[in-house]
């Protein structure tokens, strides 16, 4: 999906107000003043507000899907490698869009603003891709049979999700307060990935 530069600016504003004031909080108005658009240009590029969050949603997941689908092509990795780099893309995605997190935690706990059907949808088309990986790895003889791959992905978002919804706790329990907020940021991706990347060879492999 390609979007121009105003088209941007709006998806960007939408996505901030719709993580703080949900997706009933926050109206067209408000996104076209913090946007600097009027709202007739929201009209014209999404029509309806729906269509705005459906837009946002479909930007960040295709964001995704694109770096599973290179990974499904390459031949030459290593099936543990390919989940290691599944693994840093989820986990960078979410990390970089916090704001998206939250929203999207908001809206699917009170059924608003996405279609289910919609939602539903692509974590289906998530799930078939992560089985795919998988699959190979099994074939291969790199992992056991006993894998549930969208449990994997379950795994992988749901700690990613809750980390990143964590991060102020977790910036006092580390005592990492003074540290810049993208330098801390990075740390804390990394600090997620490691854990994952650790505890999915155990899983995937049976070894340490």
């Amino acid at each position: 999906m390609d979007f121009n530069q105003k088209q941007l600016q709006i998806l960007e504003t939408a996505e901030r107000l719709f993580a703080m004031h949900g997706f009933h909080g926050a109206s067209v108005r408000d996104i076209a003043q913090g946007a600097d658009v009027n709202i007739a240009m929201i009209s014209y590029y999404f029509g309806s507000k729906e269509r705005l969050m459906e837009s946002i949603f479909l930007k960040r997941i295709m964001d995704v899907k694109t770096g599973l689908d290179e990974l499904l092509k390459n031949k030459d990795l290593h099936p543990l490698e390919k989940i290691n780099r599944l693994i840093d893309i989820f986990v960078a995605r979410i990390s970089e869009r916090p704001y998206f997190c939250r929203m999207m935690v908001r809206a699917q706990a009170n059924d608003e603003g996405i279609p289910t059907e919609l939602i539903t949808d692509v974590k289906k088309q998530m799930h078939e891709m992560v089985k795919k990986l998988i699959t190979e790895g099994q074939k291969k003889g790199v992992f056991v049979a006993d894998v549930d791959p969208l449990m994997t992905v379950s795994t992988i978002v749901g700690t990613a999700n809750h980390v990143v919804l964590s991060q102020n706790y977790l910036r006092k329990l580390w005592n990492m307060e003074g540290v810049p907020d993208e330098k801390f940021r990075l740390q804390l991706q990394e600090k997620v990935a490691n854990h994952l990347k650790k505890m999915f060879k155990v899983v995937l492999t049976n070894e340490r």
